[in-house]
């Protein structure tokens, strides 16, 4: 299927021609390829949209309290520029949960307590082991504090959560490993089709993988661009206008530099 951009603005159209590359590198099988060219493409946004917007980065920075990790950008990227899906504002409570028994074990009890809504307690072992966990059972961050009420007296067990946000989780185990070792993280899978976003038990130890639909991915990029594009002609701005993508590299040099004199 071929998507038309609801607009003729450059910029705009640049992007949904990535999308659509993407979707037909995906249509043929080359699904790797697909998802580098998506998930850069969405990370590349979420670059430009700092640039644009110097008010929202310091905001960001404030919030943050310093330095914004790029998985982080990602995911805000998506919910301030896609809100009207509700999957961008989602958490990946499975991997959150797992994460959270093996890293802080003296939570065990209240980790389990998510996990067993969502992984099957069917009494036949092989059923229980063939039936995927709950993947519709995500929830955003002030949903899951209703159910783990644990997360409203630890802000920063709260704050923690955004990192396994749907767009976080994209950034870290799709853009990166794909980008820069041009393979797959241990922690996803290659049985998600479509739209989909669906766990699956790890082949390699007891951990529970996670991966999200090549389409999307690219549906995600679509509403993204012309989201932004619509808050940049909003407000007047050119996107990406006099941006320099090699500015922190020549930064970098220059500091070389300097150390010389």
């Amino acid at each position: 299927m071929t998507f038309t951009p609801v607009s003729n603005d450059p910029f705009e159209h640049y992007f949904h021609k990535r999308a659509q590359r993407a979707d037909d590198m995906t249509a043929s099988g080359t699904i790797l390829d697909a998802n580098i060219l998506a998930t850069a493409a969405l990370d590349a946004l979420a670059k430009i949209w700092l640039n644009d917007f110097p008010d929202v980065k310091r905001n960001m920075e404030k919030d943050l309290g310093g330095g914004i990790p790029s998985s982080i950008r990602l995911s805000r990227l998506l919910k301030t520029f896609a809100s009207h899906d509700p999957r961008v504002s989602k958490v990946a409570v499975v991997c959150f949960a797992e994460d959270w028994k093996l890293y802080r074990p003296q939570d065990t009890d209240i980790a389990n307590r998510l996990l067993s809504k969502r992984l099957s307690d069917d009494p036949n072992e092989f059923l229980r082991a063939h039936e995927l966990p709950k993947s519709y059972l995500d929830v955003s961050r002030n949903e899951l504090t209703q159910e783990c009420p644990e997360l409203t007296t630890r802000p920063d067990l709260f704050a923690l959560l955004e990192n396994y946000e749907y767009g976080a989780l994209l950034y870290a185990f799709y853009r990166c490993p794909l980008v820069h070792c041009a393979t797959g993280s241990s922690r996803t899978h290659g049985f998600t089709r479509k739209e989909e976003i669906m766990y699956y038990p790890s082949s390699k130890d007891d951990r529970i993988t996670i991966s999200f639909g090549s389409n999307l991915i690219t549906h995600w990029l679509r509403d993204v661009v012309s989201g932004y594009v619509k808050s940049c002609q909003q407000q007047g701005i050119v996107p990406a206008n006099n941006f320099d993508a090699g500015t922190e590299q020549e930064k970098r040099l220059e500091g070389l530099w300097n150390r010389l004199t």
